[in-house]
């Protein structure tokens, strides 16, 4: 199977890349000129909003770069007595340090199992008011602080939906949006998409969002995938999450790895015989015993399955998001035509998409993910790892990258429409487009049949 999607998924890329400019017409919205809740929502705001993931209290350098939002988790306030947590305290605290120098915040709140391991569990419908009560608290005791809250985080990504289903997520999702309503004011309130629950979770949530002020979409394409190769997709996605729900839209996490390759097979192998295994399936048939070998951390992620079965936590390892951690590598085809995994790629990236998000009139903001490259990643904590390590528009020092000054000239841009081009510059330029990805795509292809 493995060997046929090697095969198979340049085609498909090459394809959907081709047909992005129909699906965006097919999404386009034309009452999106008459949504006064568009216009409500960004005043509430203050205009478009310029944000950053996990910033450091860089401030000049910051407002420098145009960046005038943060957006950062919330620790779960209590502890096991009740009382405030010293971790929630400290991080109000850091927050209200950051508004004091001029930023404006997005707090997330915190994942389900946060909230199962203080004894309120989602599934339980005793657990609903006790849930709801730290929802109300949250804007309660930050609203002074906070200008959004978006309820919990990327719900239909595995790591941080588990163990609720994608039914139960919704709820947990809504419950908290429905206590929110009651009490925000003025406050932005909203959820957020990532990953393949964009295409599902729209719907699943649509009794609920009567109470959202927005709906955030998180996108990496060309990072954890190798299906969507044109940039210009996240138009198209944006589209279809705005004409599916109706809301203002908040790209609430959007990035560029800056550094990262693949692995060949013997490089595979290899780490695999330092564990003491001569390949995957080695591996898979002793799979509990493996994980125990892993670097803690990655060793730790899979903590949360203990109770599924060995055949599950080996297609986890291996045929997932955490093979990538694994192997410290990008996968074959990771990567969008038009944008290498450099330094350079990831600010010529941002430099492409930033003004087009800008000139959509339905979105009303976006966080760039995130302000600082890492000294090692945060899911297998290996240093090596270029997936959870290189995302920063500074370096681990605080340098400033090219991704930077990128991010920085594009925010400076007015979120004016794009001028219109007459007919024939439209076409030459699809054209020329066409012509690009049919290059890229034998490339590709040429390249998986030569690892194959």
């Amino acid at each position: 199977m493995s060997a046929l999607m090697s095969f198979l998924s340049p085609v498909i890329a090459f394809i959907l890349a081709l047909i992005t400019p129909f699906a965006t017409m097919i999404c386009y919205d034309p009452l999106v000129p008459y949504d006064n809740e568009i216009v409500v929502a960004e005043e509430k705001a203050g205009g478009f909003i310029k944000g950053i993931c996990h910033a450091d209290p860089d401030y000049d350098l910051l407002h420098e770069a145009n960046i005038g939002w943060i957006r950062d988790d919330i620790p779960f306030p209590y502890n096991e007595d009740g009382s405030l947590s010293k971790s929630y305290l400290s991080w109000k605290a850091e927050m209200k340090e950051f508004a004091d120098n001029g930023m404006k915040i997005m707090a997330i709140t915190p994942y389900p199992d946060d909230y199962i391991a203080y004894g309120l569990d989602p599934r339980e419908p005793e657990a609903v008011e006790g849930i709801q009560d730290i929802a109300r608290f949250f804007v309660e005791d930050l609203g002074d602080l906070v200008g959004a809250f978006q309820v919990t985080n990327e719900m239909g990504i595995d790591r941080f939906t588990y163990p609720l289903t994608m039914d139960e997520a919704y709820y947990f999702v809504g419950m908290q949006l429905e206590a929110m309503n009651e009490v925000k004011g003025d406050i932005l309130v909203g959820y957020n998409l990532a990953g393949l629950a964009i295409a599902t979770m729209p719907f699943g949530m649509m009794e609920y969002h009567k109470y959202c002020d927005y709906v955030g979409v998180d996108m990496y394409m060309g990072c954890f995938e190798n299906l969507l190769k044109n940039a210009d997709q996240f138009i198209t996605i944006l589209s279809f999450v705005r004409k599916v729900t109706g809301k203002p839209i908040i790209l609430c996490e959007f990035g560029y790895i800056g550094l990262g390759e693949q692995k060949t097979r013997a490089e595979k192998d290899a780490l695999l015989q330092q564990y003491g295994y001569a390949n995957e399936a080695e591996a898979a048939a002793d799979i509990d015993n493996f994980i125990s070998k892993l670097p803690p951390d990655l060793a730790d992620e899979f903590d949360k399955y203990a109770d599924e079965s060995p055949e599950y936590r080996a297609d986890q390892m291996f045929n997932g998001e955490y093979a990538n951690h694994l192997y410290t590598e990008l996968q074959a085809g990771f990567g969008l035509y038009d944008f290498p995994h450099t330094p350079e790629g990831q600010a010529e990236f941002f430099s492409y998409i930033i003004p087009k998000i800008m000139s959509l009139d339905f979105v009303i903001g976006s966080f760039v993910y995130c302000w600082h490259d890492s000294g090692d990643c945060y899911v297998c904590g290996q240093a090596e790892c270029p997936v959870e390590t290189k995302w920063g528009l500074v370096d681990a020092e605080g340098n400033p990258k090219p991704s930077y000054y990128a991010v920085k000239e594009a925010f400076a841009e007015s979120e004016q429409p794009e001028e219109e081009t007459d007919l024939e510059a439209q076409l030459k330029a699809v054209a020329d487009k066409v012509i690009f990805y049919t290059e890229s795509f034998f490339a590709e292809f040429s390249e998986a049949l030569a690892v194959s």
